[in-house]
């Protein structure tokens, strides 16, 4: 999950893909989603690093609490 989340705080050429595209599960693009979010609040007020560290233990502490970062193997989402 680091990864895809380090692609879009970096401007990495795969930061365009969308989450079907990544393989992303529906737990994964929740996960990817929320870190990514906070992660670029940090970027504005802190900068790239600490964004990047920030997104690294976020991902860390949630696959720990929930037994890995799928929570399902699913990987449709309905339309919001």
């Amino acid at each position: 999950m680091s990864y895809w989340i380090r692609a879009a705080l970096t401007g990495s050429k795969w930061a365009g893909l969308d989450w079907e595209q990544k393989g992303l599960s529906n737990g994964q693009y929740e996960l990817h989603e929320e870190v990514l979010a906070e992660a670029r609040a940090v970027q504005r007020t802190r900068g790239l690093e600490a964004a990047l560290e920030l997104t690294d233990r976020r991902v860390r502490q949630r696959c720990e609490e929930t037994g890995g970062a799928t929570e399902s193997s699913e990987n449709w989402r309905p339309p919001r």
